[in-house]
């Protein structure tokens, strides 16, 4: 039990080749320190942090929906690495064309089926966010109708209440400040859809960032 051999280990003398560190409650015998670097700056110095971006080919804007979504998922990054999990810190919309409305929000589902294979969706790409050679699995769609589970839950990622806006590009919902809380797993696909009033001629792309790291998911 580790809080108990934690107490232990506080107090006795430790056997021979353990760790002359004093041990903690993350049962990885790791030594705290004091962070000096900017948080973040560790992942992409790895090259484990991505983001998606746009390659030069016009992509296909998305019409938000006024009505709450059931199966439709207007976009899906998912999650093709066998081991790694893909932990979101940014996760938004931005206006491609046309003028938005009051307010929206950017809503998000968990799926397991259909599995996304292929490239990505035309003009979408995902790119290293430190110019690393280290490339991401992830793969970005479009118009995707979430088969399993059958009646996913969708959350709010990300809201804004700004007023309308005629300027392009305009992020219209974008949260920087996920730091990690949404973790996509191994064989999980992310859906997003654009919930939003109706705008003039209104079109979304999608916004995100995360890095990606071999972890224990429970």
């Amino acid at each position: 039990m580790p809080i108990m051999e934690g107490f232990a280990r506080r107090f006795i003398g430790l056997r021979s080749g353990k760790s002359p560190l004093e041990v903690r409650f993350t049962h990885q015998e790791s030594l705290a320190v004091g962070m000096v670097e900017s948080p973040g700056a560790e992942m992409a110095r790895a090259g484990r942090r991505f983001m998606l971006a746009y390659n030069g080919t016009a992509p296909t804007g998305v019409a938000p929906v006024q009505a709450f979504p059931t199966t439709a998922a207007q976009w899906a990054i998912w999650n093709a690495d066998p081991i790694k999990t893909y932990f979101f810190e940014t996760l938004g919309i931005l206006v491609f064309s046309g003028t938005n409305a009051i307010g929206g929000s950017l809503l998000a589902a968990f799926f397991t089926a259909p599995v996304q294979l292929g490239a990505n969706a035309t003009g979408l790409t995902v790119i290293n966010s430190s110019g690393s050679t280290k490339g991401s699995a992830a793969i970005i769609k479009s118009g995707v109708t979430i088969t399993g589970p059958a009646a996913p839950n969708w959350g709010v990622v990300a809201d804004t209440q700004l007023s309308g806006v005629a300027t392009v590009p305009s992020s219209v919902a974008v949260n920087r400040l996920l730091g990690g809380r949404v973790a996509l797993q191994p064989g999980q696909g992310l859906g997003l859809a654009a919930f939003a009033p109706a705008g003039t001629s209104q079109a979304f792309l999608p916004i995100a960032e995360w890095y990606e790291q071999e972890t224990d998911m429970e």
